[in-house]
């Protein structure tokens, strides 16, 4: 089950949005019957099959969808309905996605269906706004699943810390990785002289401190390189924000730097990643875990990775990619440099971040621990919470 924000499969980006795609891609494949509710794509239809996945889409009336109520509505609109499909539908295991409040909506007393939930970040999306009543709503929710499924071990510290009482529920699932659509140039040689950023460009993604290291450090080490930045400026507001709208007037200044608008074709941000030879995730805030990283990895591209959150979790330290230190421009500018210096190093770490994702992170891996923990809970006790 989706978030109430975005359509699956996703059409206008979405990290989780995607996991939902793919996991249950993965699993129709591998037998499964497999059913995803999202919200609608605004094209009136309310079922279709796709790649062997049933979706049931939520339409939202515009008056919770847009304007100063939506905040607040949507959520509670959209889970009253899903609760309705899953009363029709009638699953074994319902799998929730950072929406604790959604899971106390939907799970019904009584129902034969198991609930369990991953956490993708530190904040779990619909609520009221009040720090008091979704602290209790929150805990509510996840003290109902019967197991709690953290993208890092970042955030599996964070949620038990946090919220003590679930700490036999939870575990770590990290993300999965599509090796067959992110994947290294057919002729096998790593590529070219870009630096690559993909991602949303916001200020908490450090994408300043890119351009900074680019600036100062690596344009005047390699004269050759040029810096792609490739994301929206959000997937839900309007209007750009200041620190966009500077970012893109700095940039513009630059002709070796290009602000690229975001792409949601899946070929399209294949080939992106496989033409760069560094890719880079700069993030000044706890990122949960790091999907771009493991992307970047799968397509042959070593990462340089700040130490926010769950990101040096998608790196295997100076074999698949370099960890440096949070806001540090020099330090990353340097990191990137020596790697654009180095050709040998950098083919043979491209070559390693691939196997190292593949090993970790691929969907084959991720699927397998998913029929695992489904088969535990539908064997476990009803009410068993371990």
């Amino acid at each position: 089950m989706a978030p109430e924000l975005l359509p699956v499969p996703p059409t206008r980006g979405g990290a989780i949005e995607r996991w939902i795609r793919d996991a249950s891609v993965t699993l129709a494949a591998r037998g499964h019957d497999m059913h995803v509710i999202a919200r609608d794509h605004g094209d009136g239809v309310s079922q279709r099959v796709i790649d062997g996945v049933s979706y049931h889409f939520v339409t939202l009336p515009h008056f919770v969808a847009e304007g100063r109520l939506a905040g607040l509505l949507r959520g509670l609109w959209y889970f009253v309905v899903v609760r309705r499909l899953l009363r029709e539908l009638e699953p074994d295991v319902v799998h929730h996605h950072s929406r604790p409040s959604g899971l106390w909506i939907t799970r019904r007393r009584g129902a034969a269906a198991r609930h369990v939930i991953s956490l993708h970040s530190m904040d779990y999306g619909w609520g009221f706004g009040h720090r008091a009543w979704d602290r209790g709503l929150f805990g509510r929710g996840l003290r109902q699943a019967a197991r709690v499924l953290c993208v890092s071990k970042f955030i599996h510290a964070h949620t038990v810390e946090r919220y003590p009482a679930i700490t036999r529920m939870a575990t770590t699932l990290y993300n999965g990785v599509d090796g067959n659509l992110f994947r290294p140039s057919s002729d096998g040689v790593a590529n070219g002289r870009t630096v690559l950023y993909v991602g949303r460009v916001e200020e908490r993604k450090g994408v300043a401190v890119l351009v900074d290291a680019f600036e100062r450090i690596i344009s005047h080490a390699a004269p050759d390189a040029r810096l792609l930045i490739v994301g929206p400026h959000s997937y839900w507001d309007a209007q750009p924000s200041g620190y966009y709208q500077r970012l893109v007037e700095r940039c513009a200044g630059n002709a070796r730097i290009e602000m690229r608008g975001p792409t949601y074709a899946d070929e399209e941000l294949a080939a992106v990643y496989r033409s760069a030879a560094v890719s880079v995730v700069p993030s000044v805030f706890p990122e949960a875990l790091g999907l771009t990283s493991l992307e970047a990895q799968a397509s042959g591209a070593p990462v340089v990775v700040s130490d926010s959150g769950g990101l040096p979790e998608t790196v295997a330290p100076g074999e698949s990619g370099v960890v440096v230190e949070r806001q540090n421009a020099d330090q990353l500018g340097h990191a990137v440099a020596s790697l654009l210096a180095d050709e040998p190093r950098r083919l043979t770490m491209a070559g390693a971040a691939r196997s190292w994702v593949l090993r970790t992170f691929s969907w084959d891996v991720i699927a397998a621990q998913l029929e695992t923990i489904y088969r535990d809970v539908l064997t476990s006790p009803v009410g068993s919470r371990g």
